[in-house]
């Protein structure tokens, strides 16, 4: 009879002791199946609902025929890539770091400032080459191979002093072409 009230008592102990020893509850942390579906939602209530837009420092550099380069930068801000890929999808990728990306592009066309402002002549060297406003006043912007002034004739060499303005691309490769050849002759 003693082992059975000797057994009572050792586990009404047992129970007191687990009821009064411990006041802690289970929470989510305890249980690792529910300790990840709690991060789980916490990731996904601290992320925005909607993507943050990412800044890159953009620089293009646009070659033109006349070898004029127009470079440009600007702080571009990208709330997609796919849509800033899409919009580069024609320009050459030469440097990429984390933010800075710097595109270029060969134009074949004239730049802006040589169709408003270009003119051929021939500098001192004898070189023909492509100003800036007339020979006389104007920067050179391009020098191209030098041609032989002497097989020119008077007026050629008189209309390269004076200078030839620029009208349109087409108009670049035709004096290009005729005043290249003249160095075959």
């Amino acid at each position: 009879m003693f082992r059975w009230i000797y057994g009572v008592m050792l586990i009404l102990s047992f129970t007191i002791w687990q009821l009064s020893g411990t006041d802690e509850t289970l929470s989510g942390e305890d249980v690792p199946k529910q300790r990840s579906v709690e991060r789980k939602a916490e990731m996904v209530s601290s992320t925005p609902s909607h993507k943050e837009p990412v800044t890159f420092h953009v620089i293009t550099k646009k070659h033109y025929i006349d070898g004029v380069t127009e470079i440009t930068e600007e702080q571009e801000v990208i709330w997609s890539m796919e849509d800033f890929w899409a919009k580069y999808s024609d320009w050459t990728i030469e440097e990429h770091e984390l933010e800075n990306m710097v595109f270029s592009k060969q134009v074949n066309e004239i730049s802006p400032i040589t169709e408003q402002q270009g003119y051929f002549g021939v500098t001192e060297d004898g070189e023909l080459a492509v100003f800036q406003g007339t020979p006389n006043e104007g920067n050179v912007m391009e020098s191209f191979n030098p041609i032989p002034l002497k097989p020119l004739e008077a007026k050629s060499k008189l209309i390269l002093t004076d200078g030839i303005k620029i009208t349109s691309s087409e108009h670049f490769q035709q004096v290009i072409s005729q005043y290249t050849e003249a160095e075959d002759m």
